[in-house]
């Protein structure tokens, strides 16, 4: 049966097997304004589902007649069980041009689970069957890329590639598509890398069947790159693999990178095999290879002979180790000996003989620049140019704890440069005096300021 009528827009109900699921807002804004000015111009396609209808084609339509305020709209009625109008549902659907890629792979999968051929659906919608499986391909995608995807933010050439990676390892992959350009998660923004490290990625870290219908309509190069070195191997070609550990529990499993070495060219040896690069970069590769390794010398060295104690290097690293440890002992040695004997002994020897050196403004500035004034015991006389220091031994003394005493090297300098000379063999030779006023010399108390006093 098939008839044109006018039905009530509250008697049609939407097709949950339509395929499109969303709709540009702009577009249907537009098509809203067009029905209020002319009306539905194209009637949709429903079937009847007991008192009312169900849409077979049309929904943008009959969503903008519902929002234009329209009661009615026309329709052709057609007589279709459920199978027939899901097909003619999708199939009208897909020759849309704005139809989503992840909706039109929906569509794809529905018509191949009702018994349609990839082949039979290309057919009828004028696609190629590469087209129609890549889109099918966009199913088996996990719910975090496909959301990515539909928003438009994933480009379909990433999610094709990540579409042949196990689902286990897609979210992995979907870290080599984009750069983080903020940490804070609030504010991230990200960048899209170029596809070149994704395909770098997949070469590398996913082991594929190059035989497989997936790597052979997704990945093309190197399926034809995999064909093309099967057509020139024999049955003893060896499967390699550039990685340094198995992924997965594969039997037979590829020859692991540390096992087998190039011999190619000059390389070349009595040992040399064909191989074939299987897992990892240079997927295809087909080369000569020696995995001889106590047989061939040129590639793998003369056999070392057994040895029950320790290998030269080994010797010598143990050796090594015991010189360093027992230079850093004799160095906390020397540093705790500075701290508890040497250090007091130091200031004190050089606080006695700064303080036979005539006075002059450039041994003033000199103390001044490592302690602050109120440090020292400084008088004004007038002017400020004209400054004594009083219980000068004192206050240098003070000065030399507190900026130059916790290092041999720099006490020793400061010391050359008040104009004293103190060397390491005055320390050692010198005994260290007797505290004075039983205070000691490693921790002087703090100076108390003399206020200035006015010239008189």
């Amino acid at each position: 049966m098939r008839e044109f009528r006018q039905l009530e827009t509250n008697v049609i109900h939407e097709s949950s097997t339509n395929p499109r699921r969303s709709f540009s807002e702009t577009g249907l804004d537009e098509l809203t304004a067009s029905v209020r000015r002319h009306g539905v111009l194209q009637p949709i396609l429903v079937r009847p589902n007991g008192n009312g209808f169900v849409l077979i084609a049309g929904a943008r339509r009959l969503r903008a007649a519902k929002l234009a305020g329209c009661e009615s709209v026309p329709a052709r009625v057609l007589d279709l069980d459920d199978a027939a109008a899901d097909e003619a549902t999708i199939i009208e659907n897909l020759h849309r041009e704005d139809i989503h890629p992840l909706d039109e792979g929906v569509s794809y999968q529905r018509l191949v689970s009702a018994g349609r051929t990839i082949e039979d659906i290309a057919a009828a919608l004028g696609k190629s069957k590469g087209y129609v499986y890549q889109r099918i391909s966009l199913t088996r995608l996990v719910p975090k890329v496909q959301d990515l995807l539909a928003r438009d933010i994933l480009p379909l050439i990433y999610a094709l590639k990540i579409a042949v990676v196990p689902a286990e390892q897609q979210e992995e992959a979907l870290t080599q598509c984009f750069r983080p350009l903020f940490r804070d998660e609030e504010a991230r923004r990200d960048q899209l890398e170029p596809l070149a490290q994704l395909t770098a990625w997949i070469e590398k870290t996913v082991r594929l069947n190059p035989r497989s219908e997936d790597t052979q309509v997704l990945l093309p190069a190197l399926a034809e790159q995999v064909e093309s070195v099967e057509q020139e191997r024999d049955a003893s070609v060896i499967a390699l693999s550039t990685l340094h550990f198995h992924t997965d529990k594969a039997d037979p499993k590829p020859i692991l990178a540390k096992s087998w070495k190039p011999a190619e060219g000059k390389d070349r040896c009595s040992h040399a095999r064909p191989g074939v690069i299987v897992l990892g970069d240079g997927q295809g590769t087909f080369l000569q290879v020696c995995i001889a390794k106590k047989a061939c010398e040129k590639h793998w060295g003369r056999p070392k002979p057994a040895s029950s104690g320790p290998t030269p290097d080994q010797a010598e690293q143990a050796e090594a180790r015991r010189q360093q440890e027992e230079t850093w002992a004799r160095q906390r040695e020397e540093q705790e000996r500075w701290r508890s004997e040497l250090r007091p002994r130091a200031v004190r020897l050089i606080a006695e003989r700064a303080a036979k050196l005539p006075w002059s403004p450039m041994l003033l500035r000199l103390l001044l620049e490592d302690i602050r004034p109120d440090e020292l015991f400084l008088e004004v006389l007038g002017r400020p140019d004209r400054i004594a220091v009083k219980h000068y031994p004192r206050a240098l003394a003070i000065a030399l704890a507190l900026r130059h005493s916790w290092q041999r090297h720099d006490l020793l300098t400061f010391s050359k440069r008040l104009g004293v000379k103190v060397t390491s063999k005055d320390l050692a030779d010198t005994p260290a005096p007797p505290p004075a006023d039983g205070e000691a010399p490693s921790a002087p108390a703090r100076a108390r300021k003399t206020p200035p006093r006015a010239e008189r």
